[in-house]
């Protein structure tokens, strides 16, 4: 698979962050708006069964990738010892994954070092308007609640690694997509303008090529259960995915999913085939609505040398 990087700038809130498995399910109904039904289903001949056709990262700011879910005792201590604000350094540079494993930790930084409110929420008042009355009712008519909004710091950009079988999709027609994402808006409340964000390049990188190691670390949230990694040295967080369907099949009668027991990114396993550019596997059996729908499982992992430091 040929790894791709996108680079885009948001240019609203969101109301869903842009994270891998969620963006993909958004590509694949992009698929069929643009190209049609029967490409998709082309597309996802073999995706349960370990051959994905695209594999999709979360974001992360501009030149940096998620520091690796590692126990303290992977690291080599530096300067800084207050544990509080070393849990809070999450963004490794690239340029600092040619060092040993066991000094990322000090080369990694948090969001505030990188930009201050880098990701922040806030919350938004909603309210009903009677459109005979132009108000907003009184009593039980009055109803006001509040949604949670994402928003990342103006001007910054960020990435999202693609791995792409370009037998099945072409670079061209998945750039389309995203562009047609990128207009109408990515995740909850769309349709209200939250999503929307620019593209600025979507090129090859070579940031997966030349990397060996006796583990890897991921990119998105991936589902490894029953595929054989090392759990003596495998070091995750878990987290459940409560999916909703999205596009036309929002509106079903059942547009929630099944929930899906996940590895956070940034997790590490140990035991995976060297060389290999992705690790975790693709999930069915999710709907009751759509028999036929996927959710991504797999996510894209860079090899490294897992070295205890002390």
């Amino acid at each position: 698979m040929q790894a791709y990087q996108l680079t885009l700038r948001p240019e609203t809130a969101f109301g869903t962050p842009l994270v891998g498995d969620t963006l993909f399910g958004q590509i694949c109904w992009g698929i069929v708006e643009q190209y049609g039904e029967a490409l998709l289903e082309s597309c996802l001949q073999g995706y349960t069964k370990g051959s994905p056709f695209l594999v999709v990262s979360d974001a992360f700011p501009k030149g940096y990738v998620p520091l690796p879910t590692l126990p303290s005792a992977y690291w080599q201590q530096g300067e800084e010892t207050d544990r509080k604000k070393l849990k809070k350094r999450q963004w490794l540079p690239e340029s600092a994954l040619g060092e040993p494993s066991r000094r990322w930790q000090m080369k990694a930084k948090s969001s505030n070092d990188l930009v201050p409110e880098l990701i922040s929420r806030h919350s938004q008042p909603h309210n009903s308007l009677n459109r005979q009355t132009h108000t907003t009712g009184a009593g039980t008519g009055f109803a006001p609640y509040e949604s949670e909004q994402i928003w990342y710091a103006a001007g910054h950009e960020w990435q999202i690694y693609l791995l792409l079988d370009e037998g099945r999709l072409n670079a061209a027609q998945l750039q389309q997509v995203l562009t047609n994402i990128g207009l109408s808006g990515y995740g909850r409340d769309a349709s209200t303008g939250l999503g929307k964000f620019s593209i600025i390049a979507l090129e090859k990188t070579a940031l997966f090529e030349q990397r060996s190691g006796n583990a890897v670390f991921t990119l998105a949230a991936s589902c490894p259960q029953g595929l054989g990694y090392d759990a003596a040295h495998s070091y995750y967080h878990t987290q459940t995915r409560f999916g909703r369907h999205g596009n036309i099949q929002a509106t079903a009668g059942q547009p929630f999913k099944q929930p899906v027991l996940m590895a956070q990114t940034g997790a590490v396993f140990s035991g995976t085939p060297s060389g290999k550019h992705n690790v975790g596997q693709g999930i069915t059996g999710i709907s009751q609505s759509q028999p036929q729908a996927v959710q991504q499982g797999y996510a894209p992992a860079l090899s490294f040398d897992l070295e205890q430091a002390n």
